[in-house]
């Protein structure tokens, strides 16, 4: 009998630790829980706060809509999103999951498209003043790279990974082997996604030319509407002097985009890219 009771504060050793461990795991998980909530929260208030600048500036700014070519129904149905993404995160109910799993869809049907999307969505976006707040230099794309392939790409993925944890963890359970393919799947495109960005900012770094810029730059802006309108979609080359050095000048017209792109003697490059509805608006009166 005291050899029963003797071995009693023994086994209630590992109970205590495991318990303790439990708790820690739990209190951890909560903080990284809560963290991933203030996150997609702060996401979604700058991004609705964006939309309804968009909003109230195409009912009230005399020309605004037309030069953005807002189409109402969409910023507001946009607006509505941004929304519903806010009350699900501050809610944490059981939307929170397909509102992650949304989320990391939309991103990638972004970057899907993203070489032929980019230079129409930034300017067409009701989010267009948070991609503003991210243009951290005029002449460099690092930080609204950043923001497509870290920010939306990246952390999506691993956000939706998170908050989908207790449908995965059940499938490699009950399907091992394709448990750990739907897993190792987002990890993957996390790894590709942190690679693309740092290749682009190498790439970048390579080919970017700050003279060209300036010559793309004071060419964009010279730009006449007369010349707009009679070269609305085609592609016209020519050369340009600076000083001593020569810049191979090509301009691609267009009134919902019109495209500069300068390249130095050495082949580096600089470009500018922007809307020219203006010009085709004066056109069609």
């Amino acid at each position: 009998m005291s050899g029963v009771t003797g071995n009693l504060p023994q086994r209630s050793r590992p109970c205590q630790g495991e318990r303790g461990r439990a708790a820690g795991g739990a209190l951890w998980a909560g903080r990284v829980r809560l963290a991933l909530r203030i996150v997609n929260l702060l996401i979604a208030l700058v991004t609705l706060a964006s939309a309804l600048a968009v909003l109230v500036s195409d009912l009230r700014v005399p020309g605004y809509r037309e030069h953005y070519r807002d189409a109402l129904w969409f910023v507001m149905l946009y607006a509505a999103v941004q929304g519903v993404m806010l009350v699900g995160f501050a809610r944490d109910g059981r939307l929170v999951p397909w509102l992650a799993l949304s989320k990391a869809a939309a991103a990638y049907l972004f970057l899907a498209g993203f070489t032929h999307l980019w230079p129409y969505w930034r300017e067409w976006t009701p989010a267009r003043y948070v991609y503003q707040l991210f243009e951290w230099a005029e002449d460099r794309q690092v930080g609204l790279m950043a923001l497509v392939f870290l920010g939306r790409g990246a952390f999506n993925t691993l956000n939706a990974m998170y908050f989908t944890a207790p449908w995965w963890r059940a499938l490699r359970v009950r399907r091992p082997l394709l448990g750990r393919v739907v897993t190792a799947a987002p990890m993957a495109v996390t790894v590709s996604l942190l690679w693309t960005f740092f290749a682009l900012q190498r790439e970048e770094a390579r080919t970017f030319s700050s003279d060209a810029q300036d010559v793309a730059r004071l060419v964009y802006e010279s730009l006449d509407c007369d010349a707009v309108r009679a070269h609305a979609g085609t592609t016209t080359t020519d050369v340009r002097q600076r000083g001593d050095r020569r810049y191979q000048v090509q301009i691609a017209y267009g009134c919902a985009l019109t495209r500069v792109r300068v390249q130095a003697e050495d082949g580096r490059i600089g470009t500018m890219v922007g809307p020219q509805l203006r010009c085709c608006r004066e056109g069609a009166s």
